[in-house]
């Protein structure tokens, strides 16, 4: 996927997890996507928890400089799926081209990212009134359909006022949603 930016030219990696292959898209100065590869829907999810996070491919070459975020988004990744003590996750950096700043899904994305640690879950409605407005929690559920970065921008932990989990990649995902959540201590 390439995507034009201020910034520079993207770059595509492929990275395996346990829970499949990521694609990691970004630019010189942040991520600009990173989502699973294929169909990937709870009817075919089968996590693999023995299978190590590695780079498998790149579209460009680079030196390992250019592209940091991507390397950073790896290393993330690596300690997200293998590291007890997630407080030492370091957020790869985001591209600010992700989103128009000032408006209320990047105000969303960011409050999230920032406010929601690793082991935690907010409802939308929570989410909502932590962003300024307690009555937009379709908004948030908007915000949580087009994030491009998701596992990085938590979305996943967005969760129902009543405790249900809700939907996650439209509907399609929701074990991955579970087990992400389970993964993480948030729920038994």
């Amino acid at each position: 996927m390439s995507i034009k930016c201020q910034y520079g030219p993207t770059n595509t990696y492929i990275v395996a997890t346990p829970l499949g292959d990521y694609e990691v898209v970004c630019c010189p100065k942040g991520l600009h996507d990173l989502g699973m590869v294929g169909s990937v829907n709870d009817a075919n999810f089968t996590p693999k928890p023995g299978i190590k996070v590695c780079l498998k491919s790149q579209q460009y070459e680079d030196n390992g400089y250019t592209y940091k975020p991507a390397t950073d988004c790896v290393n993330w990744l690596e300690a997200y799926f293998s590291t007890k003590d997630k407080r030492e996750l370091v957020t790869p950096a985001i591209c600010h081209h992700i989103g128009k700043q000032g408006t209320f899904t990047y105000n969303v994305w960011f409050t999230l990212l920032e406010k929601v640690p690793f082991g935690h879950t907010i409802s939308y409605g929570a989410l909502a009134k932590l962003c300024g407005n307690s009555k937009a929690c379709r908004a948030v559920g908007q915000a949580m359909r087009n994030n491009p970065v998701g596992l990085i921008i938590p979305c996943h932990r967005v969760i129902q006022e009543g405790g249900q989990l809700g939907n996650y990649h439209h509907g399609t995902r929701n074990r991955v949603k579970e087990w992400l959540l389970k993964h993480e201590g948030a729920l038994r």
